[in-house]
């Protein structure tokens, strides 16, 4: 039985974007930073918090992710909006489209506005705060519109770019698990299955610039992939192994 050569998990369009991002943020934070910057994991070393899911561990959630994006010297208010989910039948609740097509986000979870010189504003969507994955990754999108806009490396605004960023910045497994769950859950009067979908670029691509990242700090030790979940880690492992074994040419290495 024949086996091909590794393949990625991207088109070869999403493959060049992709490097070519990097190779920007690159030029953007240092070859330094991307080489040793770390990926957050879910774990009380990068987020020593008794998390309940209230505003203030939002607010203390923002300040840590401020600290691990280097952003300093902002002031940061957070408020709250509700998108209730829509029960289309029984024991099915989704949330309802805010339209857009290709990677554009489905659901609104968070927001970002310059409200004057070193002030922003972040919205999130407020059953965010019973999900800490969900809350990290919203907040970590919309802190990378800061980074992006908010420090002028960008005029105008490129959602799918700002979510490759946060992968950039050591958030990867939250983008990458919190673009597709699918959970139960129990309300009151009934009980079912949720699905709900955010971010603006697929597993996939995700998974393909979490490999490029990791073959790019060249570290054998990768012990952070084992808080991925099943799907992405499976993309991720694939995309690895491509860009370990390819002849191909990897234009961010």
């Amino acid at each position: 039985m024949f086996f091909g050569k590794p393949k990625p998990t991207v088109t070869p369009d999403d493959k060049d974007w992709i490097e070519e991002a990097f190779i920007w943020f690159e030029q953007q934070y240092g070859q330094d930073f991307l080489r040793n910057v770390a990926t957050i994991t879910p774990t009380k070393d990068f987020f020593p918090i008794d998390f309940r899911g209230t505003e203030e561990n939002a607010q203390q959630l923002t300040g840590m992710i401020c600290d691990y994006m280097q952003i300093k010297d902002v002031k940061i208010d957070l408020h709250y909006f509700s998108d209730k989910p829509l029960e289309l039948a029984e024991g099915i609740v989704t949330t309802q489209s805010q339209g857009g097509s290709g990677f554009q986000n489905k659901n609104k979870l968070g927001t970002y506005s310059e409200k004057g010189r070193n002030k922003y504003s972040i919205g999130i969507e407020v059953s965010l705060l019973k999900d800490p994955t969900s809350l990290i990754a919203t907040i970590a999108h919309e802190l990378s519109h800061l980074t992006l806009l908010g420090e002028g490396r960008l005029q105008e605004n490129d959602e799918e770019l700002t979510d490759l960023n946060t992968i950039a910045l050591g958030f990867g497994t939250f983008t990458a698990n919190s673009i597709f769950r699918f959970q139960q859950f129990q309300g009151t009067s009934h009980q079912g299955w949720q699905t709900q979908r955010s971010g603006y670029i697929p597993e996939q691509v995700a998974a393909y610039s979490l490999a490029l990242l990791t073959n790019y700090q060249k570290k054998d030790d990768s012990n952070w992939a084992q808080f991925l979940n099943k799907s992405v880690r499976k993309l991720y492992d694939r995309n690895l192994k491509y860009l370990k074994t390819t002849a191909d040419d990897i234009k961010f290495k």
